[in-house]
This record gives C-alpha cells, sequence and structure tokens, in this order.
C-alpha cells in the first residue's frame, strides 16, 4: 500500500503534467502500476550460463536447462 502523502505527491505531479485532477482511487491504480513497471525495468537480469558437454549443450537461465544439438 503506498503511504497517503506518497499518493498526494503523484496526484499533484499528475496534475501539473497533464491538467488533470486525480482521484484517491485512480492515483492509487495508476502510482501501483507506474511503481510495478518501474520494479520490472530496474530488477537485474539472472546471469546466464552455459556449460559444453562433448556434443550436447545445456543452457541454464533463470533454474531452467534447455538441451541443444551443438551448433
Amino acid at each position: 500500500m503506498i503511504r497517503k502523502e506518497y499518493l498526494d505527491k503523484f496526484k499533484k505531479l499528475y496534475l501539473d503534467k497533464y491538467n488533470i485532477t486525480l482521484s484517491d482511487e485512480e492515483s492509487t491504480e495508476l502510482a501501483t502500476h507506474f511503481l510495478n513497471l518501474m520494479e520490472i525495468l530496474i530488477r537485474p537480469k539472472m546471469k546466464q550460463t552455459t556449460v559444453n558437454i562433448a556434443t550436447k549443450q545445456v543452457s541454464k537461465d533463470e533454474g531452467r536447462q534447455y538441451a541443444t544439438n551443438g551448433i
């Protein structure tokens, strides 16, 4: 949950930028969507590890393993 003071700041910024006054519900929804987007964008990428075993290549990405013939 976003604190009231931050929602008020968000509403003021939105009003200044777009000249639209948001209700408390609208500001909560838009601010939550914005924060979720920022979390996705700044999340660090997972490291990708590749190991060659004879003619098989195994890639490990985010805990999943994929096997393909040597390319």
